[in-house]
This record gives structure tokens, C-alpha cells and sequence, in this order.
């Protein structure tokens, strides 16, 4: 049977016409069958849509073109990750040079645990691109949303922390029109804060500072582990920032941080034991 305009459906059953089960037939199968059509709209959830052949959802024609659909929404096959990819065999996607038909490929996909893919079917991460990623900028986060105040006094920039952290800190002070301006950029690394001895040279937990400063080296930033309250195993200890003079009532330090290190207790360096 065939899905007919509604100008067609009018005609079979206007007045004085009798309609024949073919032209039924075409009237049912030009309607929106809830169960075959695999959509419904309650009013408690909105529209819901039903996989039909577990794979697509939505397809996006253009307007000049019925036959093939330029991008498809989906479930990944036999999982519950959202697809969203365009079809390799519109005219969007291009050959290689063997003129090949390009593979599909997933080009934004979402996982129910909140990862978010671009270029990729399985993200592990909170975002994971597969791909160069061009950005205007990188900010980090503040940990700690209490103002640091440029007062020459140690501050913490982090909660306590335990285990191993490789953190990227950047920061800077300034009064405009004062000549009073230093930024700075760190890489602070701690390996479960270890006691340093007093003929050791070097520092276990190093913090690599780049600096810069307009006028006196007295407005430059630093930076410092704090390591107290060591208990047993239990050895807690935090990032502190501070100035190396006062830059007045109500001047604050900006900063923001990165964490380049995300395995505090080296959990996944062991191999992974299977129950039998």
C-alpha cells in the first residue's frame, strides 16, 4: 500500500464518492501509527522516540534531496551511547584519493556516564577529542573560592591534598599605572609529601617557577608546599601562594590551576585482577 498526500486522502472521501479498501488501506498507512512509527508525545515526558532498528533515531534530510539523509542521531550498536554522525554516503563527507566511500565515523558521542566524544564512539573522559583541538585560550580551575589577598603572607590554593600531584599553576598581581606587575607560571609535583634531609640538596617535590616583573623583583610571586599534621601513612599537604611584599588594602592575586596528574595513588600502574 502507498502513503498518499492529504489532497489525494480528501478526494477518496469527499461527498458522494464510495471508498474502496485499497483506498483505506493508503488512509492507515498515511497516518502516524504510535507503536509502528516508534514515537509518542505524553504530556509528562514530551515527545519520546523508539529505536526501530536499534540503531538510528532521527535522520536530517535536505530539502532538494528525500533520499539521503545528510546526518543520523543513533544508539551505538548493542550499547547505550548517543550518536551523532553524518552519513558517508551524501555528498558532507568526501573519497579519498582511491575514491574509496569514506567509513562512517561518529562525529559527537555521549555516554551515560557523562563522558562527551568528538571524533570518537567510546570517550573514557569527561571530553576526549580524537583530533587537533584549536582554542583561543586554557583556563583552569580555582579550588579555593576565598580572594588571595597580595598581602606578603602564605596562602593556601588548594584543599589538602594526598598521594601524588603534578599541578600547573598560573598567576598574577598588578596595580595599573603603579609599575607594579609580576605574572608567573608553575609546575608544583608532590610524591606523598616526603620528609627532605638535611644533607639532600635538592628538593623532593620541586615547583618549577617561570617569572616575570615590571619594575622590582620585591612584587614578585612564589610559591611553596605546606606539609603539617603528618600521621602514619596519612601525609597531608597543600599549594600555597603568597607575594613578596604587600600591594596594598584590597589587592588580590588571580590564578587558576590545572591538574596534570589525575592518578593521586597510582591505582591504575596495577595490573587489573580478574575474579574467576
Amino acid at each position: 500500500m502507498a502513503k498518499r498526500n492529504r489532497s489525494t486522502l480528501k478526494n477518496y472521501f469527499r461527498h458522494g464518492t464510495m471508498p474502496s479498501a485499497e483506498h483505506f488501506s493508503d488512509l492507515i498507512d498515511s497516518c502516524v501509527n504510535q507503536i509502528d512509527e516508534g514515537f509518542i508525545k505524553p504530556p509528562e515526558t514530551g515527545l519520546q522516540l523508539r529505536t526501530l532498528d536499534q540503531e538510528h533515531i532521527l535522520s536530517f534530510y535536505q530539502q532538494n534531496n528525500h533520499d539521503t539523509p545528510l546526518w543520523h542521531v543513533g544508539f551505538a550498536p548493542q550499547g547505550n551511547n548517543l550518536h551523532i554522525f553524518a552519513n558517508p554516503e551524501a555528498d558532507i563527507t568526501r573519497a579519498d584519493a582511491d575514491n574509496n566511500a569514506p567509513a562512517q565515523a561518529v562525529n559527537l558521542s555521549m555516554t551515560p556516564q557523562g563522558y562527551v566524544g568528538i571524533n570518537t564512539a567510546t570517550p573514557r573522559q569527561a571530553l576526549e577529542v580524537n583530533g587537533t583541538v584549536a582554542s583561543q585560550g586554557r583556563k583552569g580551575i580555582v579550588f579555593i573560592d576565598t580572594p588571595v589577598p597580595a598581602d606578603g603572607e602564605w596562602h593556601d590554593i588548594t584543599p589538602e591534598l594526598e598521594g601524588c600531584h603534578m599541578l600547573e599553576v598560573v598567576a598574577g598581581i598588578g596595580i595599573r599605572y603603579s609599575g607594579r606587575y609580576a605574572l608567573a607560571h608553575a609546575i608544583a609535583i608532590n610524591t606523598c609529601a616526603p620528609n627532605k634531609r638535611w644533607w639532600q640538596r635538592k628538593d623532593k617535590n620541586p615547583i618549577n617557577v617561570t617569572q616575570a616583573h615590571f619594575h622590582s623583583s620585591a612584587d614578585k610571586i612564589q610559591f611553596r608546599w605546606r606539609q603539617r599534621n603528618h600521621k602514619g601513612t596519612v601525609r597531608p599537604y597543600a599549594l600555597q601562594i603568597r607575594t613578596n611584599t604587600a600591594f596594598g588594602e584590597n589587592q588580590t592575586i588571580q590564578y587558576h590551576i590545572t591538574q596534570l596528574w589525575h592518578d593521586a595513588f597510582m591505582q591504575q600502574c596495577q595490573p587489573a585482577t580478574v575474579e574467576e
